[in-house]
């Protein structure tokens, strides 16, 4: 498969060439976070849209990393109008502990692929996975930044999961979880050693694993 340098929609093109009908583009948000849930996005866009892409869509739609948070709100709103199915599958922390975090992914993906409608006929995903699925699928590195199906996957993660993590600060103060989402900042791992793991830290994450045992867990 021909991987462009830039955001289109030249992957599904090709995909729909060789006669698939609906693509699954993918992302997950949280992988590498200390605390919190994974999220998992998927998007799926008609043949319609792929061929001749929406104006709003192609300005709109990038890698999240690249968007601020309000860009991020204003482009899953384009999304949610303008693909034929999108949605996310939430991991808690717990399930990646125990799973690991690709085995979680892979587990995120089927829940997505069942609930999915129309049904995928082939996957897109960000990354370089080794998944073992029912449907063809493509593991794209730097896929957010080539596909609008994949980057419209990693915006429905991110801006969800986003919303999770602010909940989650609510929930659990000290660990500023609105500002790093969960991540590993200077900052967040201080007060880790400080107070200690809260009850959404991942016990398999360093440093987390390291201190786990020996404070109280809040």
């Amino acid at each position: 498969m021909s991987v462009p340098d830039n955001i289109s929609f030249d992957i599904e093109k090709e995909l729909l060439a060789q006669n698939y009908n609906f693509i699954a583009g993918i992302d997950e948000a949280g992988r590498g976070a200390l605390a919190g849930p994974l999220v998992v996005g998927l998007a799926i866009y008609s043949k319609s849209h792929i061929q001749n892409p929406p104006e709003k869509l192609t300005a709109h739609v990038k890698d999240s990393k690249q968007l601020t948070q309000k860009k991020r709100i204003e482009a899953l709103h384009l999304i949610n109008k303008t693909a034929v199915y999108c949605g996310f599958a939430v991991i808690p922390h717990e399930t990646v502990d125990r799973m690991n975090v690709n085995a979680a992914t892979e587990y995120a993906v089927k829940q997505l692929l069942q609930k999915a409608t129309p049904v995928p006929d082939v996957v897109i995903i960000d990354g370089n996975f080794r998944f073992s699925l029912d449907i063809p699928y493509h593991s794209i590195i730097k896929g957010d930044q080539k596909s609008f199906s994949i980057a419209s996957g990693s915006i429905l993660a991110k801006v969800n999961r986003d919303w999770l993590m602010a909940e989650f600060d609510k929930e659990y103060p000290g660990y500023s979880f609105s500002k790093n989402m969960g991540y590993g900042t200077k900052e967040h791992i201080n007060a880790i050693y400080s107070i200690g793991p809260s009850a959404i830290h991942r016990k398999t994450y360093k440093p987390v694993s390291q201190i786990y045992n020996s404070v109280t867990i809040l």
